[in-house]
């Protein structure tokens, strides 16, 4: 603290005969400033852990959706066989592949 400040807190500490203490007033103050600045803090960890969870959950949720759409495509190649040249189905071609995901 400045010279300043030392000398306004001590006559304002005597023109109120000691009654208001403004160095504590401040301290008690600050403390006031940090305990709501750390529960802000707190409340933005919790909505950023809340929020990685949800993705998470999304993201594995969007995988089986992608997976079961492999899986009626892959159905679907395999049950529709073009008409060879007498009519009967042929087999279907060798860029079919039956593992999911390759």
């Amino acid at each position: 603290m400045s010279w300043w400040t030392k000398f306004r807190d001590r006559a304002e500490k005597v023109a109120t005969l000691g009654l208001y203490d403004p160095e504590k007033s401040r301290r008690e103050e600050a403390d006031a400033r940090y305990a709501i600045n750390d529960q802000i803090k707190a409340y933005k960890d919790q909505s950023n852990l809340a929020r990685e969870e949800l993705n998470k959950a999304r993201a594995t949720e969007e995988v089986q959706k992608r997976r079961i759409q492999e899986k009626q495509i892959r159905s679907l190649r395999r049950n529709y066989r073009p008409a060879g040249m007498l009519g009967v189905g042929a087999q279907p071609s060798g860029d079919v592949n039956q593992n999911l995901g390759g």
